[in-house]
C-alpha cells in the first residue's frame, strides 16, 4: 500500500506539472492551445484549425509562447531570427500577437514595427474553401470550390478576367466546409494558396495582422458574425427588387426612353426601374459634366417626372469615378483616365455638387457604378497620405467609391435609393445595394460564367447579385433560346436587370417587341412573377444580415454534403426554392437534389426525395424550380411598378398570400416577412406539424 501511495503521489505531481505548463486559453466556446509552436484552435471542443505558424516577412518564428492571458485576451510572444529585420542591431526580434474574443470567434492582432509582410500557414485538414474571388480564376473552373487553387487578392482590370466575363469582386474572406470562416481585415494585396502541398497559406503585403475566425453551426450565423465586423448589408428599396431595363446607349435620348417604356406598357410587361447608361452628359466621354445634355436629354425635370408619375418607374444613371479627358475638376489623381482622389474634400464636394444639382434634383435615385477597376493609377499619393506602401490603393479605392456614392445618395434620398457595381471589395456591403456580374458575353458560355460568378459572390457575403440579362459583349441581337434561358435566370436572381440593345450600343437591339410572341410571353410572365414575389425577395434582401444571401450556393446551405461542393449551376433562392437554370440549347439537364423532399414548382403534385440526381426536361418557356418541403414563402400585390399605367387598380386592394409546404410530424419552419405596407415591420410566420393537426401562426399584418 505504501508503494501504491507513492506511485499515486508521483502521478498526481506529474499531472499537476502538465497543468501548470499547459498553454491554453478559452473564450466563450473557442479554445486556443499551443503545442510544438503550433496554435490549435477548437470550437466547442472540436479542433478546427492547426495554425502551423504566423510569419512576418515570410519567416517562421523560432518559438511561440503564451506570455499571459485572462478572460479578455491572450498574448502570444513570437521570437524570430535576427535577419528577419533588415535594420540594426542584428539580434533576435520579438513580436506579440494578441488574441481577443470576437462575435462567434476570435481575433488575432499584431503590428511589429519591423514587419512588412504577414503570412498565416494552416495545416490542411482535407478542407474545401469557398469565397475570396468572384471571377473564375486561376483556371476558368466554374466550381466554387477553391481547394488546390492559388488566388491573388487584389482588384484587377479586365486583362486578368475569365474570357466570357469581366467581373471584379474580391475579398480576404472565405468559408471552410469544417464550420468556420476566415477574414483578414485589410485593404493590402494578398495571395491565398488553398491546400497546396498540405498547407493553406494566407499572405498580405502589410505588417499589420488583423485576422478573424468565425464559427457557427450554420453559415448564416457565421456570415452574421462577419457582418458585425464590416457592417450589415445596405437596405434595398422595394422598387429595386423588381425589374430594371436599360440600353448601353440611348442614341434617341429621352424620346427613346419614353418610347421604350410606352411599348413595355403596351405589352403589359411590368417593370419598376429604368437606367440610362453613358453617354448622356456633356463633357469628355459623354460623362464628365454629369448633367443631362440639352441635345438629347433636355428638360429632365419633365421626362423623369413622367417616368415616376405616369409609369411608377424609378430612374437610375451610370456614373464613374473619373473625368476621362477633362481636367477641369478639383482633386484629380491623374493618369490617363483622370480618376478622382476620393479622399480629397474638394473632389468629394464637386462630385456631390454636380450629381445633386444636375441629377438628384430631377429625380435620379441611384446609380450603376462602373469603371473603378480598369485603369486606376497606383503609386500616386492621395490627399489623406495613402501612397501604396502596403499595396492597398486598388482595393481601398473600390471601397471608397461605394462609400462615397452611398453617402451622396443618402444625403439626398435617405434610404430610398439604390446603387450597384461590378467592382467591390470587402467592406462595401454596407454601402453597396447589389453587385452586377460584369461584362459577360452574349452566349451560353457567358451565361454559364455569370452563373458561376453568382455562387462565388454569395460565398463572399454580397447578398444581392444580378447579371446583364442577355449578356453585354456580342453582335447585338441574341438567339431567342438564349434570351429565354437568361431571362429565367435573371428573374430568379437577387437583382433582375435586362439590357435591350446590342454590344456597346452597337448592332441590332433586342427589346421584346422585336422577338416572337412566345418570347414576349416569357418576358411578361417572368416580370409578373417578379412583381408577385416582391414580398419574398424584399424580405430576403432586408433580412440578409441574419439570413444570408438571396442566391444561396448548395455548398453554403448543405456544407456536410460533399456532392454540393463543385455545383455552380444550382442554388437555393432563399430557403424555399431550389433553382436549376438551363444553360444550353437542349431542354434537359441533370439536377442534384440534396437531402429532404422537393416539390416541383411547375407541377406541385410531383415530389422528389433528396440525396439523388434526377434527369429533368424543361420546355423553353420553363425553368426547373423546386420547393423544399417544410418551408414557407410569401407573394402578393403590394407594389405595382409600371402595372399602374394599364391596371391602376392593381395595388388598390393589396394582399399577401402565404404559401406553406409542411414537413412531417414534429417538423417546423418559419419565414420573416418584412411588411412593406406596415412600415417595414418584421412579421413572423411559423408552421408546426403535430400528430393530428398543422398549426400556422402569423403575427398581425398591415393588410
Amino acid at each position: 500500500m505504501k508503494h501504491l501511495s507513492v506511485a499515486l503521489t508521483t502521478i498526481s505531481l506529474f499531472l499537476f506539472l502538465i497543468q501548470a505548463n499547459s498553454q491554453t486559453w478559452t473564450t466563450n466556446n473557442v479554445s486556443v492551445d499551443l503545442k510544438n509552436n503550433h496554435i490549435l484552435v477548437s470550437d466547442k471542443g472540436i479542433q478546427k484549425l492547426d495554425i502551423v505558424s504566423i510569419c512576418f516577412n515570410y519567416t517562421e518564428p523560432l518559438s511561440v509562447k503564451m506570455e499571459k492571458s485572462n478572460k479578455d485576451s491572450c498574448v502570444l510572444l513570437l521570437t524570430f531570427p535576427a535577419w528577419v529585420n533588415f535594420g540594426s542591431p542584428r539580434q533576435e526580434q520579438l513580436a506579440r500577437v494578441i488574441i481577443l474574443p470576437s462575435n462567434r470567434g476570435i481575433r488575432f492582432t499584431g503590428s511589429p514595427t519591423w514587419a512588412r509582410k504577414v503570412s498565416i500557414r494552416i495545416a490542411d485538414k482535407h478542407e474545401h474553401y469557398f469565397g475570396v474571388v468572384q471571377n473564375l480564376i486561376p483556371d476558368n473552373s466554374k466550381s466554387p470550390d477553391l481547394r488546390g487553387k492559388t488566388i491573388n487578392v487584389v482588384v484587377e482590370g479586365e486583362s486578368v478576367g475569365y474570357d466570357e466575363n469581366f467581373s471584379s469582386v474580391w475579398s480576404a474572406f472565405y468559408f471552410s466546409n469544417k464550420g468556420y470562416a476566415s477574414f483578414f481585415n485589410t485593404f493590402s494585396e494578398g495571395k491565398y494558396q488553398f491546400a497546396v502541398n498540405g498547407i493553406t497559406e494566407l499572405t498580405h503585403k502589410t505588417g499589420d495582422l488583423d485576422w478573424y475566425l468565425f464559427f457557427g453551426d450554420t453559415n448564416d450565423k457565421i456570415l452574421n458574425a462577419y457582418y458585425s465586423v464590416i457592417g450589415h448589408p445596405k437596405f434595398v428599396p422595394i422598387w429595386a427588387c423588381g425589374t430594371t431595363i436599360w440600353r448601353d446607349e440611348n442614341k434617341g435620348g429621352k424620346d427613346e426612353i419614353l418610347n421604350d417604356i410606352k411599348k413595355f406598357s403596351e405589352l403589359n410587361i411590368p417593370i419598376t426601374t429604368w437606367m440610362v447608361d453613358r453617354p448622356y452628359s456633356d463633357g469628355s466621354h459623354g460623362w464628365s459634366q454629369m448633367n443631362f445634355s440639352d441635345s438629347l436629354f433636355g428638360n429632365p425635370d419633365k421626362w423623369i417626372k413622367t417616368l415616376n408619375n405616369k409609369y411608377n418607374v424609378k430612374f437610375l444613371t451610370w456614373i464613374g469615378p473619373m473625368t476621362f479627358g477633362d481636367t477641369d475638376f478639383p482633386g484629380l489623381i491623374g493618369g490617363m483616365m483622370n480618376y478622382m482622389d476620393l479622399t480629397n474634400p474638394a473632389a468629394l464636394a464637386e462630385f456631390e455638387k454636380r450629381l445633386k444639382t444636375r441629377q438628384y434634383t430631377y429625380g435620379v435615385q441611384g446609380h450603376k457604378m462602373d469603371r473603378a477597376d480598369e485603369y486606376f493609377p497606383i503609386y500616386h499619393r492621395w490627399y489623406d497620405g495613402t501612397n501604396n506602401l502596403n499595396y492597398d490603393q486598388k482595393n481601398k479605392y473600390i471601397y471608397l467609391y461605394s462609400k462615397v456614392t452611398d453617402k451622396m445618395l443618402k444625403d439626398n434620398w435617405g434610404s430610398d435609393q439604390f446603387n450597384f457595381a461590378r467592382a467591390a471589395y470587402q467592406g462595401c456591403q454596407p454601402h453597396l445595394s447589389a453587385i452586377w456580374g460584369g461584362d459577360s458575353r452574349s452566349c451560353f458560355d457567358g451565361l454559364e460564367g455569370n452563373m458561376a460568378n453568382s455562387m462565388r459572390c454569395s460565398f463572399m457575403g454580397f447578398p444581392v447579385w444580378g447579371s446583364d440579362v442577355g449578356g453585354y459583349l456580342g453582335e447585338g441581337r441574341i438567339d431567342e433560346r438564349l434570351y429565354n434561358r437568361w431571362l429565367q435566370f435573371g428573374a430568379w436572381s437577387g437583382l433582375f436587370e435586362v439590357k435591350i440593345d446590342g454590344s456597346g450600343g452597337r448592332g441590332e437591339d433586342r427589346p421584346p417587341w422585336k422577338y416572337s410572341e412566345e418570347l414576349q410571353q416569357t418576358f411578361r410572365s417572368l416580370c409578373e412573377q417578379r412583381i408577385l414575389l416582391l414580398p419574398y425577395t424584399y424580405s430576403l434582401s432586408t433580412t440578409s444580415a441574419v439570413n444570408g444571401p438571396i442566391m444561396r450556393p448548395l455548398a453554403y446551405v448543405f456544407p456536410k454534403d460533399s456532392l454540393t461542393y463543385p455545383i455552380w449551376n444550382e442554388y437555393m433562392f432563399g430557403n424555399a426554392f431550389l433553382v436549376a437554370p438551363v444553360t444550353d440549347t437542349i431542354n434537359t439537364r441533370d439536377i442534384y437534389l440534396p437531402e429532404g423532399n422537393w416539390i416541383d414548382y411547375n407541377n406541385i403534385q410531383k415530389v422528389y426525395s433528396g440525396k439523388t440526381t434526377i434527369h429533368y426536361t424543361a420546355p423553353i418557356n420553363q425553368i426547373p424550380v423546386f420547393i423544399k418541403q417544410n418551408t414557407m414563402y410569401v407573394t402578393g400585390n403590394i407594389y405595382s411598378g409600371s402595372t399602374k399605367s394599364w391596371n391602376p387598380g392593381f395595388d388598390k386592394k393589396p394582399e399577401y398570400a402565404i404559401h406553406v409546404f409542411p414537413g412531417g410530424v414534429g417538423d417546423s419552419c418559419q419565414f420573416t416577412l418584412i411588411d412593406y405596407l406596415g412600415k417595414n415591420r418584421e412579421v413572423g410566420t411559423k408552421c408546426k406539424v403535430m400528430a393530428k393537426r398543422i398549426e400556422i401562426l402569423i403575427d398581425p399584418l398591415s393588410i
